[in-house]
């Protein structure tokens, strides 16, 4: 049950998943299928699992601990869970889903009020706007599970490494989330037009998820100081560096689960980072649609 009296956190999301309802409620029913659209233990490679029918409970170094129980469900109409985290603090939610036919498809609604514990009063608006990413996040991997058989966001941790200096050239934009991915997606092709031989990168600035804002630089590495600088680019110096990197390989639309792995590596303490340079991620291949990216955190 939720804490009474307790902070209460209200997050409510819907989406339509192209697959009849019978499916649809059958992987939400099946417990043993939670943990593969898990926004958190995506992030944990070595978590441990205890899986039954009715309840599934998890524990980690970076996804911390807790447990998920079903409470009833009502075929091919609502499931409700209730879900306590125990590490990295304290807190309690309920989760409702519901179901309604959309013609060939289904339209879920999915509902947690999350409870938190007093002390963490102070952070509500900012642990909400995580929540709200993580649940999105969750979200999309539950539709792909559905609707294709698997969740194509795949993550590999690679610790520690260098990072040399570099120049790039490219384009600096600020404004808000909304609609960024196509921003963003816009700004990598005209940077490619000027350069098509030249591999992308981009940092970010800022990346404030209770405002909604953001700002950021996406170009291309060169060896050294072009002569000429496009007009509407600019030139940023990259120092090298020590990171701590990640690398994701699926659709564009699944790499924040890389930026939120990196960022829950780093509230474990697997690294500290340094905020004498931005984060940063560069895209390995060619292929906007399902790139390779690697993530770079600076490290202290």
């Amino acid at each position: 049950m939720l804490g009474t009296g307790m902070p209460k956190i209200p997050i409510s999301r819907t989406q339509v998943i192209a697959s009849p309802i019978e499916k649809v409620f059958e992987v939400l029913r099946d417990i043993h299928s939670c943990p593969d659209w898990s926004p958190w233990l995506i992030a944990d490679p070595d978590f441990k699992l205890d899986v039954q029918n009715d309840y599934y409970s998890w524990e980690g170094a970076i996804s911390g601990s807790g447990r998920m129980d079903l409470v009833r469900d009502e075929a091919n109409e609502s499931i409700t869970y209730d879900l306590s985290f125990v590490k990295p603090w304290k807190s309690q939610a309920r989760i409702h889903i519901s179901l309604a036919v959309k013609g060939d498809a289904t339209e879920v609604t999915w509902t947690l009020e999350h409870s938190l514990s007093f002390f963490l009063f102070w952070k509500k608006k900012s642990i909400q706007a995580y929540l709200e990413v993580d649940y999105d996040r969750g979200f999309l991997m539950l539709k792909n599970l559905i609707e294709t058989g698997s969740v194509p966001s795949h993550l590999e941790f690679l610790g520690r490494e260098p990072s040399p200096s570099f120049v790039g050239v490219g384009i600096k934009r600020s404004g808000s989330m909304n609609g960024f991915e196509q921003d963003i997606e816009t700004s990598y092709k005209e940077v490619k037009d000027y350069y098509p031989e030249g591999q992308v990168f981009s940092v970010y600035y800022k990346w404030d998820l209770v405002r909604k804002e953001v700002a950021y630089f996406i170009g291309v590495r060169l060896d050294k100081t072009p002569g000429v600088i496009p007009d509407g680019m600019e030139l940023i110096n990259v120092p090298g560096m020590e990171v701590y990197a990640l690398r994701h390989r699926g659709p564009y639309s699944h790499l924040s689960n890389g930026w939120s792995a990196g960022r829950m590596h780093g509230r474990a303490k697997i690294f500290r980072q340094s905020k004498r340079f931005p984060p940063f991620e560069i895209y390995e291949d060619e292929n906007w649609e399902e790139p390779v990216v690697k993530i770079c955190l600076p490290m202290k």
